[in-house]
């Protein structure tokens, strides 16, 4: 298991951490203020905190089954981590940390196999998707107790609120649809329904659309367009095999990652592909992850089973160089920029 700090304005690996690895699509996650980073070690059921000045770790925190993703409330002062194991005395649950003393507060029991864990912006709520329970639990920040269990179709996996906090949307791998929470009521307002499983899900920055990655077996894969207002799709775009999307922070462009190595690019204005930037040559690579500066000049992508971190430059879709990683890690998963963008961790993963 290994995490790798990467320097951003030189594009090279400056540290390695024998910590972190996961299932989970968020193993890592950093502290607003860009100081502490916390990883999820989810062969030892521990969370590992960074001090990323000093790129130290100084703390070893014992958390439950299989802790596979972390997520930081807004103020940065707690940290919730998904326990996806199961079983006593601590699977299915969220382990609630303080971060200022780095100790474990509360443990919530949630549903089974917990996964994303996505917080209201004004840091009151916790949304948990419960991917064997098909259902969603509401966590209230305050008390650490939850105030709601929401049903919702099968395979809850991926899922995101929309930045005026109102809604959020639920990806239901299994079936093919995407379920719409009111956030006020907890209740499911709107289905939406698709020809093809769903992967990931993603809002732009004003809110006003959310971008669905899709794929079968059998076709090509889609993103698909949501305008939030009506929760109706008003246009799909054919990409090769999409995993992940994300949003560069002026809302302009969306990056799609894929299988077969490749990274789509679409114009959010006209819903067009108007670039296939190949990352990796083989047919059989997954382009498992991508992240993007905060100021939106570069892009990382992580790839299955490769030592290296393809960096592309946002304004031209190019790939400008690829970043070695230490051989210590073996099957690369998530990457994340600090705050500030001078920074990226680079996180092992079992798949």
């Amino acid at each position: 298991m290994a995490t790798v700090v990467i320097d951003v304005n030189t594009h090279s690996a400056i540290t390695t951490f024998p910590i972190g690895i996961a299932i989970g699509t968020s193993p890592l996650d950093i502290t607003p203020n860009g100081k502490l980073a916390y990883v999820a070690n989810e062969d030892v059921n521990t969370v590992s905190a960074i001090n990323i000045p000093t790129q130290e770790v100084i703390a070893t925190i014992q958390a439950g089954i299989n802790p596979c993703n972390v997520v930081f409330t807004p103020d940065g002062k707690i940290a919730y981590v998904t326990n996806g194991g199961t079983g006593p005395p601590f699977g299915d649950t969220i382990s609630i940390i303080d971060v200022k003393t780095h100790s474990i507060i509360a443990t919530v029991q949630v549903g089974s196999n917990p996964s994303t864990i996505v917080f209201t912006p004004d840091g009151k709520l916790a949304y948990i998707t419960n991917q064997m329970a098909n259902t969603v639990s509401v966590i209230d920040v305050k008390n650490h107790s939850v105030i709601a269990t929401v049903s919702v179709d099968s395979g809850p996996e991926l899922m995101a609120i929309s930045p005026d906090g109102k809604l959020a949307y639920v990806a239901n791998s299994e079936d093919g649809t995407l379920s719409v929470i009111d956030v006020k009521s907890h209740s499911v307002i709107a289905t939406v329904t698709f020809s093809q499983n769903l992967r990931d899900i993603a809002f732009t920055p004003d809110g006003k659309l959310a971008y669905v990655t899709t794929r079968s077996q059998q076709q090509p894969g889609n993103v698909s367009v949501i305008d939030v207002k009506t929760h109706s799709v008003i246009a799909t775009i054919q990409v090769v095999d999409p995993i992940r999307v994300l949003f560069t922070p002026d809302g302009k462009i969306a990056y799609a990652t894929n299988f077969g190595g490749v990274v789509s690019v679409i114009d959010v204005k006209t819903h067009s592909l108007i670039s296939t930037t190949l990352v990796n040559p083989s047919i059989n690579a997954n382009v498992n992850d991508v992240a993007i500066t905060p100021d939106g000049k570069i892009a990382y992508v992580t790839i299955s089973n490769e030592n290296s971190v393809p960096v592309i430059d946002v304004k031209t879709h190019s790939v400008i160089t690829t970043i070695p990683i230490p051989m210590l890690i073996s099957n690369i998963g998530s990457v994340t920029f600090s705050p500030n963008g001078k920074l990226a961790y680079v996180v092992e993963s079992t798949t």
